[in-house]
């Protein structure tokens, strides 16, 4: 079997190897080269005696034989020394490069470990989010009108018998999740009211691990137990649930009104005039008077020639009574469209039902 070079044998070293082998033979060189240089001062003053006192020629170029010769080994000492510093930063920077790749390559598969971790666990959340939404769903269904006025939760106005059963399934899923995740700060959603804005409330779980039972089963068995014993009567309250809003939204669009006219905003009120030019009016004015060609929803091609002609006419005096009426009192037609929408709903109920 042929033997292994030392080159090969030292390529396959460490980093770590090759640098404690460059500094031991520096350590080596370095104390040779101390010892050297005794050598040379001994070999020059050889020399300098024999330059000096007349000495032979065979003595005089045996001198300078031995100078020459310690001197080159000095300088091969020094110029080796050079050189393995050369070899000793190179090994150091290698192995600082190969430290560092090390870290990159480690915090680069900590954190892909950890993500392909955290996404595994997101995903056992969101899959138990999903069964929660669902059985949240179920839940509320469960819950009837005649179980939601039997809701037991107080508050600073009384016990909220009057929620509809989605808000007391709201509560009952919300006070579990505070109880069960006490670092997620679990509210009621604002809404709106036909009285108001209610604004969004915290959920504190303090009816325990199981706040169905105490807020909402546990007072409706109490009251079977009670109507089956004859202490309260065999009627149970119903959540009624309230109509919508039907009222249209106050919304209004930008028109070129290129004819003056004027509507009504209530019955018995002063009319309102409407002058030419770019302006915002409720929905249904501004529809109205494009219906009747007195306005147009885009710049007609025209208009610096309708702006021109009513400039020229805006120092003129006239009555109000002699703006031609666009036949729309905008109080009239919200009643209507509110009585519209309320008929629509009672016949989506009734088939509903």
């Amino acid at each position: 079997m042929p033997r292994t070079s030392t080159a090969t044998a030292k390529s396959e070293q460490t980093p770590e190897a090759q640098l404690a082998g460059l500094t031991l033979t520096r350590e080596t060189l370095k104390a040779r080269q101390s010892a050297v240089a005794v050598e040379v001062e001994a070999a020059l003053a050889a020399r300098r005696r024999a330059l000096i006192e007349g000495a032979s020629a065979a003595e005089a170029a045996e001198a300078e034989r031995a100078c020459r010769e310690i001197e080159g080994t000095a300088f091969g000492i020094t110029d080796a020394l050079a050189e393995l510093d050369r070899r000793i930063l190179a090994a150091e920077e290698r192995i600082e490069a190969d430290r560092t790749a090390a870290q990159v390559e480690a915090v680069a598969v900590e954190l892909e470990r950890d993500s392909a971790a955290i996404d595994a666990a997101a995903e056992k959340v969101r899959r138990a989010v999903e069964v929660l939404a669902k059985a949240s769903e179920a839940f509320t269904a469960a819950i009837t009108p005649t179980a939601a006025p039997l809701f037991a939760k107080r508050d600073m106005h009384g016990v909220r018998d009057g929620e509809s059963p989605e808000r007391v399934a709201a509560f009952l899923v919300g006070h579990m999740i505070a109880g069960a995740l006490p670092m997620i700060e679990v509210s009621e959603a604002g809404r709106h009211e036909q009285y108001g804005y209610v604004s969004p409330r915290p959920i504190e779980a303090t009816a325990g691990d199981d706040p169905a039972k105490a807020l909402l089963t546990g007072p409706m068995r109490a009251q079977a137990a009670a109507v089956r014993g004859g202490e309260a009567p065999p009627v149970l309250a119903q959540y009624l649930r309230p109509e919508p809003n039907f009222e249209p939204d106050r919304e209004e669009i930008e028109v070129y009104v290129t004819s003056r006219f004027s509507y009504l905003k209530k019955t018995g009120y002063v009319p309102e005039i409407v002058s030419i030019r770019q302006q915002h009016l409720p929905t249904p004015v501004a529809e109205a008077a494009i219906e009747q060609g007195v306005a147009e929803r885009d710049m007609p091609a025209n208009w610096s020639n309708v702006m021109r002609a009513a400039q020229a006419r805006a120092g003129d005096s006239y009555s109000i009574f002699e703006v031609p009426p666009l036949g729309f009192n905008l109080e009239e037609w919200r009643a209507a469209e509110t009585k519209r929408r309320r008929e629509a709903w009672l016949v989506e109920q009734q088939q509903a039902a």
